[in-house]
C-alpha cells in the first residue's frame, strides 16, 4: 500500500530528527557511556567492539546522510505537489549522498573524516532543504496548515543552520578510536546540547499550545472517534433527523394550505411535491441508520453537485417566505462528487437548518458555495446570524453538545456532520465566526472524488417575493 503524503512528509521529518542526533549518540559512547561502564567494569572485549562500531555508523549517518534526509524532507513537506514529481527529484538529489557515501566506505578508513570532502554538498542540500521548507510554506493556501508550516519552517531551519555552521564550518577532521578521539575544529559543538535541548522545548511548545505539523489535529480526530464509538449513536441520529424531516413537512403543509386558500395551485402542487422528497429523504435515513449502531456505513455514487444542492436549498425556500431572507447558491463548478447521497444530503440540511434557527428576520441572509482549493474541493455554508463565541466552537462537534436553549435540540447534528465527513476522507470545521455577525462552516472532501464535467459557474440569488430591502452580508 503506498503512503499518503502526510504520512510521507512525518516520516522524512521523523528520519531527519534521527539521522540529526546520530553526531551527539557518537559523543555520548565516547565522552559518557563508555567511561561509566569502565569505571564499573561492564566493559568487554564483544561490547566494546559493537559500541565502537555503533558510534562509527552513528557519525557516518550523521556526515554524509544526514543533510541530504533533511533536504529530502523538504520536498516532501508539501511544496511539490505531484507526487511524480517529488519521487523524480528525490531520486536525483540521491545520487551525490550515494556517490559520496560510497566513497567513503570504499576508500578504507571508516574511522576517519575530513570534513571538506563532503562539506560543500551538505551545505548545498541543508540549503536547498531549508528554502523548500519556506516555499512550503509561503504557497500553502490553508491558514491553519501555513501557521503550522510558518513554525516548523523557522524552527528547523535555525536548528540546521546552527548544526552546518558547528559541525561542517567548525569541523576539520575527526578519527574515532577506542576510547579516544581525535578532532580538530573551532570546539561550537560543545554547545550544541542547549540548542538540542531548545529545539526540543520548542517542539513540545508548540505542540501543547497551537498543535505542530498536524499532531494536535490528529489528537483532536481521535478523541471525537472514541466519543462516537463509546456512543450507541444510530437511535439518537435517527431522533435528531426524524425531528428536522418534520419541521420542513410541518413548513411546506403550512404554505401549501396557504397556497390552497389563496387559489395558486401550481406553487400548492410544487410545495406538495417537495413534501414527498423530503417523506422520501426520511424513509430513506430510517432504512440506512441500524438499530444501536455506533458506526455510520456509506453507499457511495457518483452524484451531480448541483443536484445535491438543489436538492437541499429546495426544501427550506417556503421557510424564507415573509422572513426577508436571501438565500444565495453559488456553484463554481460542475461535474459529479463520489460520496453518500443520502448522509450528505441530511448533513448539509442540518447546516442549513442550523444557519435558519439564528439567522435575524430581517435582513437574514444564508449561502452555500461550491469551490475547489488546493487539492479539496470545498462546500462552505455561511450565514448572518448570531455567530458561535470562541470558548464554545472547539465543542460544537462533541455529541450531546449544544448552544441551543430549546428542549427538542439534542447536541448531535454537527457531531452527525463530523462523522459522516470522516466516513468520506474529509472534515468540517468552523472557517469563521464572530458573535453578532454570523458563521462560516466549510465541509472539505479530497479532490480525487470529484470528476469535472466542464467549466462552469453558477450563481443564484433565491430572495422571497416580499423582499425588497438590501441585505447586509456577512
Amino acid at each position: 500500500m503506498m503512503m499518503s503524503q502526510h504520512f510521507r512528509k512525518n516520516f522524512w521529518i521523523g528520519l531527519s530528527l534521527l539521522c540529526g542526533g546520530m553526531a551527539s549518540f557518537t559523543f555520548s559512547i565516547h565522552l559518557t557511556i563508555v567511561p561509566y561502564l569502565l569505571s564499573k567494569n561492564l566493559l568487554n572485549p564483544l561490547s566494546s567492539s559493537l559500541l565502537y562500531t555503533a558510534s562509527i555508523a552513528a557519525i557516518t549517518v550523521y556526515f554524509y546522510l544526514f543533510a541530504y534526509v533533511f533536504c529530502i524532507s523538504g520536498i516532501w513537506f508539501g511544496v511539490i505537489r505531484k507526487r511524480k514529481n517529488a519521487v523524480l527529484i528525490s531520486i536525483a538529489l540521491t545520487i551525490p549522498a550515494a556517490c559520496l557515501l560510497g566513497d567513503h566506505l570504499l576508500n578504507g578508513l571508516l574511522d576517519s573524516f575530513v570534513i571538506s570532502r563532503f562539506r560543500l554538498w551538505n551545505g548545498f542540500y541543508f540549503i536547498l532543504g531549508c528554502c523548500l521548507y519556506f516555499a512550503s510554506y509561503l504557497l500553502e493556501k490553508d491558514p491553519e496548515a501555513r501557521r503550522s508550516k510558518r513554525r516548523a519552517a523557522f524552527l528547523f531551519s535555525a536548528a540546521i543552520l546552527w548544526a552546518f555552521s558547528t559541525d561542517f564550518l567548525g569541523f576539520k577532521t575527526l578519527r574515532l578510536e577506542q576510547w579516544q578521539f581525535q578532532l580538530e575544529s573551532n570546539n561550537a559543538w560543545k554547545n550544541n546540547v542547549f540548542v538540542v535541548l531548545g529545539l526540543v522545548l520548542g517542539i513540545l511548545y508548540f505542540t501543547l499550545r497551537y498543535g505542530f505539523l498536524g499532531i494536535k489535529l490528529r489528537i483532536e480526530r481521535e478523541r471525537l472517534n472514541s466519543s462516537m464509538r463509546a456512543l450507541t449513536l444510530g437511535v439518537s441520529i435517527l431522533n435528531h433527523s426524524i425531528k428536522n424531516e418534520i419541521q420542513k413537512i410541518s413548513y411546506l403543509a403550512e404554505k401549501t394550505g396557504d397556497y390552497i386558500h389563496a387559489g395558486q395551485s401550481a406553487k400548492s402542487q410544487q410545495t406538495l411535491e417537495q413534501v414527498q422528497i423530503v417523506a422520501s429523504h426520511l424513509l430513506n435515513m430510517v432504512s440506512r441508520i441500524k438499530d444501536k449502531a455506533d458506526e455510520i456505513e456509506l453507499e457511495e455514487m457518483e452524484f451531480d453537485i448541483s443536484e445535491l444542492i438543489a436538492s437541499v436549498t429546495a426544501p427550506i425556500k417556503p421557510q424564507l417566505e415573509g422572513r426577508s431572507i436571501v438565500l444565495q447558491e453559488l456553484i463554481e463548478l460542475n461535474g459529479t462528487l463520489r460520496c453518500d447521497p443520502t448522509h450528505l444530503k441530511e448533513t448539509l440540511s442540518n447546516l442549513l437548518q442550523n444557519a435558519l434557527d439564528v439567522i435575524p428576520e430581517r435582513n437574514g441572509y444564508l449561502s452555500i458555495h461550491v469551490y475547489t482549493v488546493n487539492k479539496h474541493l470545498l462546500i462552505k455554508v455561511a450565514d448572518n446570524g448570531c455567530g458561535i463565541p470562541k470558548e464554545q466552537q472547539s465543542k460544537i462537534f462533541e455529541p450531546f453538545y449544544t448552544t441551543k436553549k430549546n428542549t427538542l435540540s439534542f447536541g448531535l447534528g454537527l457531531s452527525y456532520c463530523a462523522s459522516v465527513m470522516q466516513k468520506h476522507k474529509g472534515n468540517i470545521r468552523i472557517l469563521e465566526s464572530e458573535t453578532g455577525k454570523g458563521t462560516v462552516i466549510g465541509l472539505s472532501f479530497p479532490l480525487n472524488r470529484f470528476t469535472s464535467a466542464s467549466k462552469s459557474k453558477r450563481y443564484m440569488d433565491w430572495i422571497p417575493s416580499s423582499t425588497t430591502r438590501r441585505i447586509n452580508r456577512f
